[in-house]
């Protein structure tokens, strides 16, 4: 009886190796095969953007950023008055914030792109990406691209110029709640 339990035995053992290939359940239980099935990444719940979060009052996000202010961004006939930081290095580019306010409540977060140049936007697009996971839609045409993240809280979306406009578009990053 021994004799047959050993030869069950190899039998069972020759039958687990050979079903044992790639993409099979035993094949991805084995540590070789774990490391390369590792699962995507999963976006971060964000109630926010940074340290601000969500209906925070105008004095919470000064104490958060003792750096925002007031001022102008823009030149000529489309200047834009802000509340935010001037000037912020993200990715190796440098974008003014905009903390947007409604009843002395934070509503939306805007990121304007300083340098329109074709790093600049896939520096923030693979930032982003490799923060939150892959977008959850993205659009292009002829002049411009976009691309949506939902983390939680927060829908976040990147436009950016493409083609001949990367030269004349920043990148923009608006968060907002859902």
């Amino acid at each position: 009886m021994n004799h047959r339990i050993s030869r069950l035995g190899v039998g069972l053992l020759a039958a687990l190796a050979f079903s044992a290939v790639a993409g099979t359940a035993l094949a991805a239980a084995h540590p070789k095969h774990e490391a390369a099935k590792k699962p995507p990444a999963k976006a971060k719940d964000l109630n926010g953007w940074g340290q601000v979060t969500w209906g925070m009052t105008h004095k919470q996000i000064l104490a958060a950023y003792p750096k925002a202010r007031e001022f102008e961004m823009g030149n000529g006939a489309h200047v834009r008055y802000l509340f935010g930081l001037e000037s912020v290095r993200l990715g190796g580019c440098a974008y003014a914030v905009d903390f947007e306010m409604k009843k002395n409540a934070l509503r939306r977060v805007t990121l304007y792109g300083q340098e329109a140049s074709k790093e600049c936007g896939d520096g923030v697009d693979a930032q982003l990406v490799k923060q939150l996971g892959a977008p959850a839609g993205r659009q292009k045409d002829a002049e411009s691209a976009s691309a949506e993240w939902k983390a939680g809280h927060t829908k976040i979306t990147l436009r950016r110029g493409i083609g001949k406009a990367v030269r004349k578009v920043a990148p923009v990053v608006e968060y907002q709640p859902k």
